[in-house]
């Protein structure tokens, strides 16, 4: 039988799921297993992820924002050297609230490797955690 390939917005598109099982992964098992690589691998996999999803617009990496669970993403400011964003919503204000070591480096990997794929410019993405959201700061490394 052949290896079927699927493609990761068709995956979206037909699995509802809540994501309790995932915040269990992401925040206890895989911290767990990695160490202090972590954060590093989690940014590498945010990357790779993007690679296969293939965003070709702004709206469509805020569309897999909100089907894969992971918040609003809202673009606040556009500049020659990178982009301002805020990831909100409830389950990012639950996240924020409830998880001791919240970290967003899955979601920052994937969107500087999405926006990278859209403009041709290399980027990087930062997170500044604030009270009720995360502030997205993406700048041009080239």
């Amino acid at each position: 039988m052949g290896q079927k390939q699927t493609n990761v917005a068709t995956i979206l598109a037909n699995l509802h799921s809540t994501n309790s099982g995932y915040d269990v992964l992401r925040y206890f098992c895989l911290p767990d297993m990695l160490g202090k690589e972590a954060d590093m691998v989690l940014y590498m996999m945010g990357k790779n992820l993007a690679r296969q999803s293939e965003c070709a617009t702004t709206q469509e990496i805020q569309e897999f924002f909100r089907h894969t669970g992971w918040g609003e993403l809202l673009l606040t400011t556009e500049k020659r050297k990178g982009y301002q964003f805020i990831l909100e919503g409830e389950v990012v204000q639950a996240r924020i609230e409830t998880i001791q070591a919240i970290e967003f480096y899955l979601e920052s990997g994937f969107l500087a490797e999405s926006l990278t794929m859209i403009d041709n410019n290399q980027y990087e993405c930062f997170v500044d955690l604030k009270q009720d959201h995360a502030k997205l700061e993406v700048i041009t490394s080239s």
